[in-house]
């Protein structure tokens, strides 16, 4: 059978093309690497721009050359009415007549003493020059729709992916950062009725890209806190190499590595999910739950497969031997795979991958009599790069075609579960997995965090469907809608006469989940709630209760939530037809009481 092996990976992965690795942008070398779940997307300067896309530009006049690939700066004023499209993809809102800024059209000025005296994209730095607000990174600052005092606006940042492989999956989370601004903006103010000016910034080129961000967020915007990154490598290396030192509060709403707890970082990092400690004890009970199932069907022998970065790392760490110790007798094989940032192109990620299948398959017997004989459990730990291990998986096992593993997908996988399955057979090169979707469906399993209150985001929802041309929002973008509140939120607390600053916004955090406080649930009608938190903060030691979209907003000492997690599968609408599957919770774990980090699955 091995030596069979690779012949089988370079017949289905060899014309592969996957829209994968949500740690950097996918590279490239021609169109047809390129290819996403909504249509034939185009390698722009070595990099896969994903169809429609803003790097994606095409002009008909020319028969479909790309004309432009450099994202266009957008500076968001206020206008004589609700804007109704994303202003990343309008340029066109600068009309109106509600901006009483009238000498901020001189872009030559470089002396100042106030914001005004500077363009729209500039700010009166400290030194009484006018720094640049925009950068390669940072393409769009949007002001408050409202009449405001752009002299005294405080500026938010976030930075997250947005571009490339991620945008199905990211532009929800900075939609959500920029519909709560709006939100904010639109119902109340900080104290001095100063109103919040939001910079959001691209990190799509990776790690490097998040702190260039990062330091220019905090060396010229000024900005006292960034809400993102949304990965735990970026996170760390954001935190370690800029905003610790620089006193900026950072709050990631999807990063989930246990080191990011670790950091000593003053306070000033927290997050709205919660760590993988709960996620690592979720998956080992669940291992443990299928060893005990009947020998059909039991858990008989493991791969664990996780992405060499910190959140694969951390994940990996926190189970293996709890593995090895609860599995007595299983054989099971642990290995890491190259993080795919680190890639110059396709050919040379999947040749690592399929190398990395190879390299487990060798560990097999000679020939499979019993089901011992083969992996009956595979865990992916990682982000939607899994899809090219979970196909360079079905190739070698095309081979000798044992019976399917139960596939069990960390959260950083579980958005991709559906378009795993709906790219079998669009995807070039996995035709003849189509018999098989069924199966594959049914053996589909995922863990994350829960980040759903069903009430709050149903009303959320609302608010998202209107403002982003009739999306729905994705279940993650809940994180970020609260972190850029409780955000906003903790900013009230600050004095009139008190410039906003890191320590404070982190000094407020307590105050925001006092169980004895005003209670505010981020739901309703209106959007009275907010007026509402504010007014409570801004009275000499007021405090709220925190309920947000995402559920339960209570922080530990660490910055971080204690959460149970939903067990996920995937269901074939009508059994094979023509008809998308679904991915929905199954179960729950519940944890055991506070302070422990443990729990067990229960059905739904």
């Amino acid at each position: 059978m091995k030596h069979e092996l690779w012949l089988g990976l370079s017949v289905l992965l060899g014309g592969c093309s996957l829209s994968l690795g949500l740690d950097d942008q996918q590279p490239c070398s021609s169109d047809d690497e390129c290819v996403y779940s909504n249509g034939q997307g185009s390698c722009v300067d070595n990099i896969c721009m994903p169809p429609g896309g803003a790097s994606d530009s095409t002009d008909p006049t020319t028969g479909g050359e790309t004309t432009d690939t450099t994202p266009t700066a957008t500076t968001v004023l206020p206008t004589s009415g609700p804007t109704t499209g994303d202003p990343t993809t309008d340029s066109d809102t600068t009309t109106g007549d509600t901006d009483t800024d009238t000498d901020d059209t001189d872009t030559d000025v470089t002396g100042c003493t106030q914001n005004t005296d500077c363009s729209t994209d500039q700010r009166c730095g400290p030194d009484n020059i006018c720094l640049e607000l925009l950068s390669a990174e940072c393409q769009q600052v949007q002001y408050p729709e409202d009449d405001f005092d752009r002299n005294t606006v405080v500026y938010l940042g976030s930075i997250m992916p947005t571009g490339g492989a991620f945008e199905d999956l990211v532009q929800p989370l900075e939609n959500a950062v920029q519909l709560a601004v709006e939100d904010f903006n639109d119902n109340t103010s900080l104290q001095g009725d100063r109103q919040v000016a939001w910079v959001a910034c691209d990190s799509t080129a990776g790690t490097d890209a998040a702190v260039a961000a990062a330091t220019h967020l905090t060396t010229n915007v000024g900005v006292p806190a960034i809400v993102g990154p949304v990965f735990s490598e970026s996170v760390l290396a954001v935190a370690q190499d800029v905003t610790i030192d620089n006193e900026v509060f950072m709050i990631t709403p999807t990063a989930t590595a246990t080191s990011i707890t670790e950091l000593d970082d003053a306070d000033l990092v927290w997050r709205t999910i919660s760590p993988d400690t709960y996620q690592a004890n979720g998956i080992i009970d669940r291992m443990l739950e299928r060893r005990a199932e009947p020998t059909e069907t039991q858990l008989a022998r493991l791969l664990v497969l996780a992405k060499d970065d910190a959140y694969g790392a951390g994940l990996l760490g926190a189970i293996q031997t709890p593995l090895e110790d609860g599995l007595g007798g299983v054989e099971i094989h642990f290995a890491t795979y190259e993080n795919p940032a680190i890639f110059d192109n396709q050919e040379d990620l999947l040749a690592s991958y399929g190398a990395t299948i190879a390299g487990a398959f060798a560990t097999l017997p000679a020939d499979y009599v019993d089901r011992e004989d083969h992996f009956t459990d595979i865990i992916f730990i990682g982000t939607s790069e899994t899809q090219a291990l979970l196909y360079a998986y079905f190739s070698a096992w095309a081979i000798d075609q044992p019976p399917l593993p139960v596939f069990h997908f960390s959260h950083g996988s579980i958005a991709e579960l559906e378009r795993m399955i709906n790219e079998i057979g669009p995807t070039p090169g996995t035709g003849p997995l189509e018999p098989l979707k069924p199966v594959i469906t049914a053996n589909m399993e995922g863990f994350s965090p829960i980040i759903f209150d069903e009430m709050n985001f149903d009303a959320f929802n609302i608010r998202y469907r209107i403002r982003f041309n009739n999306e729905d929002a994705l279940t993650t973008a809940a994180l970020s809608y609260d972190a850029a509140l409780a955000t906003l939120f903790a900013m009230s607390t600050v004095a009139e006469a008190d410039d906003v600053t890191g320590p404070a916004i982190a000094t407020a955090f307590p105050r925001l989940m006092d169980p004895d406080g005003t209670a505010i649930s981020f739901s309703g009608a209106t959007l009275s709630f907010i007026e509402d938190a504010r007014n409570a903060l801004v009275v000499d030691g007021g405090s709220v209760d925190l309920q947000g979209v995402s559920g339960a907003l209570t922080w530990d000492e660490a910055g971080d939530l204690r959460t149970g997690l939903f067990g996920w599968h995937v269901i074939d609408l009508d059994k094979g037809a023509d008809v998308d599957p679904r991915a929905e919770p199954n179960r729950i774990y519940v944890l055991d009481e506070a302070p422990a980090a443990t729990g067990t699955w229960v059905d739904l």
